[in-house]
């Protein structure tokens, strides 16, 4: 029993050195980090990663040849580059989970010229992330969000591709404009305003409100349960198809052709230019 015993604090005792270790020293760190907390960017850096778990950041686009990061409370800060990418990152230390309530200030600054990648993964702090101060947007190549919870305010952006997936929390975008937006909901809440372009939904649980400015492509929905608001533009061209093994699926546009049988509907506005096709097992769909 005493050797068991002093094998158990052994493996603690090793396991807080390796946490402390790679919590506080370049280690387990791969790149190059850099102690001013900043990185050049050149013509070669294809992507930029943020990964805060608990912060409340902020993402400044501005006049600049490089990625700084400024970091005020609780965590430890890395801006490294690796390969073609640069890497901001909060670690939070190994006995963080004693500090309750206590949330760092991170912000970031970045090339308002930079026009590739993006990935922004958050845990349970929040992100704002607007365009230039000049009111022009902030245009990109890919852009990725991932959260578990928290917020999330995209604002004044255009992207070729806009991938969300959120686990719960809620996801705030303002003026956004996109060729191609992919959001997958296990749970939380979807505010789009603005927002020109084609999309694809799929969620388990959540609530999901569009305002669309322009229809310009498809949209599709596929709900487990949860709430869609989609608003149109009055002048919309499409044709919709819906199908509701349980819920309901309503359309206050007059369409032509429609049909209505148990929940599904069909029918088309306009000339029919775009589809709009909706699957819902359990929820509610509004199309006004």
């Amino acid at each position: 029993m005493k050797n068991l015993f002093a094998i158990i604090i052994a493996i603690l005792v090793v396991g807080s050195v390796l946490i402390i270790l790679n919590d506080n020293t370049s280690l387990f760190a791969s790149g190059k980090r850099t102690g001013q907390n900043s990185v050049a960017v050149n013509n070669d850096v294809d992507k930029i990663e943020i990964d805060v778990a608990s912060s409340n950041t902020v993402i400044i686009p501005e006049d600049r040849e490089d990625v700084k990061a400024e970091l005020e409370g609780k965590g430890n800060l890395i801006v490294s580059a690796k390969g073609d990418g640069v890497r901001v990152e909060v670690r939070r230390k190994w006995f963080s989970w004693m500090s309750f309530g206590q949330k760092s200030e991170l912000t970031v600054y970045i090339p308002d010229h930079f026009d590739r990648d993006m990935d922004i993964n958050i845990g349970s702090g929040s992100l704002e992330f607007e365009g230039d101060s000049s009111s022009k947007p902030m245009v990109l190549d890919t852009l990725r969000t991932d959260m578990s919870s928290g917020r999330l305010e995209l604002t004044d952006i255009k992207t070729n591709k806009f991938i969300h997936n959120g686990s719960s929390g809620s996801l705030t975008a303002d003026r956004f404009t996109t060729k191609e937006g992919i959001f997958d909901i296990s749970s939380g809440d979807v505010e789009l305003y603005d927002y020109i372009g084609p999309l694809k939904g799929e969620l388990s649980s959540g609530d999901i409100e569009v305002e669309m400015k322009e229809l310009k492509g498809d949209i599709s929905f596929d709900l487990s349960s949860g709430q869609v608001d989609l608003d149109l533009p009055d002048d919309a061209d499409f044709e919709l198809n819906g199908e509701a093994s349980s819920g309901r699926i309503s359309s206050e546009f007059p369409l032509t052709d429609q049909k209505q049988d148990d929940g599904d509907i069909s029918g088309t506005h306009g000339s029919g230019k775009y589809n709009i096709e909706v699957s819902v097992s359990s929820g509610n769909v509004r199309i006004y």
